[in-house]
């Protein structure tokens, strides 16, 4: 049996798919907050970015721990917090310093879910990126109708009572957490308590046989080979090198989806309310099919990465997806039909390069460091995600009116540009052999 088949990926998936629903309901309905509660631009991308600071500290804590336990406990607090919390924001924050609090108590839940899941998924021994790139998808599947129930319920009914909704369809991830626990535990272990279970015999390769993969010799019997001591041998220096761009690179593409993702529905409200009535509802729900699109594309792009390399497929990518960003706020007066053009090939492009970013790393970094190099990818990913919203606020703030979504957006394309130009020169390389079997 090999890993792959034993790491319960449709199980993941649905739990972070759960733990997600409510997650993007306060970026879905800001402009409605933002009038209630009476706060500015900036304010309100604080508390937005609240979410990836608690994500951030969560996972900087949690990834290392799953170099050193059971993954297991980690996923099932996270599904823990994060339904909590998500639960209380609607009953208990009134203004932006509790809606801060509350939000980076929920970013914490889900950093106890995402990145360790990317992980574990990763040690996949074939079609690393199509496995890495379906569980992503099913984030950004979870992130649409996170977007989507939030518009369709908004037209109905308070946003503090959707909120409460998604916040409660979300227990059942709970569950499914403590489910996994009936699975073979063998992928969620740190690689030491791996290789005590499998000298203990035949017993202990039947009990958590989910990490087989990793060494083809398991079936045949011969000797054992760890992963990075087979292919060619990579100076220390040319390996760290080689991540430390990887990780810059992830933080650019970061920076531009949260931009992108926490300030598309109230750019969207700006664009509808002079010509439909509920503006926020619809902007809300086109945002939802703009994410969703990020899912089959991202899947689609883990599968081009397996078959075309992982610095080629993410080059082009970023490249379409910058050109998006620097053109999209130009559009504000445009006819409806370019900007939706533009922004169906932004929302294909802006996230389908996140599987290569992570399976690349897996491929590169040694495997008992792996969950510690994740986390900083994690730190700086999600420093630049946490940061972007809130300069994109400041942008519109001193920039009020039409003319400050041009320069916002054009702030996320330009970071963009330089994650591509990193990506340009980790192809140049020698390490990058070590990627895709050789594709790069």
């Amino acid at each position: 049996m090999t890993q792959r088949a034993h790491i319960p990926v449709a199980t993941m998936s649905l739990i972070q798919l759960l733990v997600l629903l409510p997650a993007y309901c306060l970026p879905a309905v800001l402009p409605l907050v933002e009038r209630e509660w009476g706060i500015s631009h900036s304010n309100a991308g604080l508390m937005v970015a609240a979410f990836q600071a608690g994500y951030i500290a969560a996972a900087l804590v949690a990834l290392p721990l799953t170099d050193r336990l059971d993954a297991r406990y980690v996923m099932a607090g996270g599904a823990v917090l994060s339904a909590i919390t998500h639960t209380l924001f609607p009953l208990l924050a009134g203004d932006a310093l509790s809606g801060t609090f509350l939000r980076a108590l929920a970013g914490a839940g889900l950093g106890g879910i995402y990145m360790p899941g990317v992980k574990i998924i990763s040690l996949a021994p074939q079609s690393r990126g199509r496995a890495v790139g379906f569980y992503v998808s099913s984030y950004l599947l979870g992130t649409s109708l996170s977007f989507a129930f939030t518009g369709a319920l908004t037209a109905f009914m308070p946003w503090k009572e959707t909120y409460l909704a998604l916040a409660g369809a979300s227990f059942p991830a709970v569950i499914l957490s403590l489910w996994l626990w009936r699975r073979p535990g063998g992928a969620f272990l740190p690689r030491d308590r791996w290789q005590e279970i499998r000298a203990a015999g035949p017993a202990g390769n039947q009990q958590t046989g989910s990490e087989q993969g990793n060494d083809p010799a398991d079936r045949s019997g011969a000797k054992t080979v760890p992963v990075e001591a087979r292919g060619p041998v990579i100076p220390a220096a040319q390996r760290n090198l080689a991540m430390a761009l990887i990780i810059l690179a992830y933080a650019a593409h970061m920076w531009e989806m949260y931009g992108l993702r926490s300030w598309l529905t109230p750019f969207l409200t700006a664009v509808f309310q002079e010509r439909y009535a509920p503006a926020t509802s619809l902007a809300a729900t086109c945002t939802a099919l703009a994410v969703m699109l990020g899912s089959p594309a991202t899947l689609a792009a883990g599968w081009l990465s397996d078959r075309y390399g992982r610095t080629a497929t993410s080059i082009v990518i970023m490249l379409i997806s910058a050109t998006c960003s620097l053109t999209i706020g130009w559009l504000l007066g445009a006819p409806l039909w370019l900007l939706l053009l533009v922004g169906v090939v932004h929302s294909l492009t802006v996230t389908a390069e996140s599987p290569m970013f992570s399976t690349g790393l897996a491929e590169i970094a040694p495997r008992e460091k792996l969950g510690r190099m994740m986390a900083w990818q994690t730190f700086a990913g999600y420093a630049l995600a946490t940061a972007a919203p809130p300069f994109f606020g400041l942008v519109l703030d001193l920039h009020p009116g039409p003319a400050g979504w041009p320069l916002a957006f054009s702030s996320l394309g330009l970071v963009a540009l330089l994650g591509m130009g990193l990506m340009i020169y980790l192809r140049r390389l020698p390490v990058s052999r070590v990627m895709a079997g050789g594709l790069r």
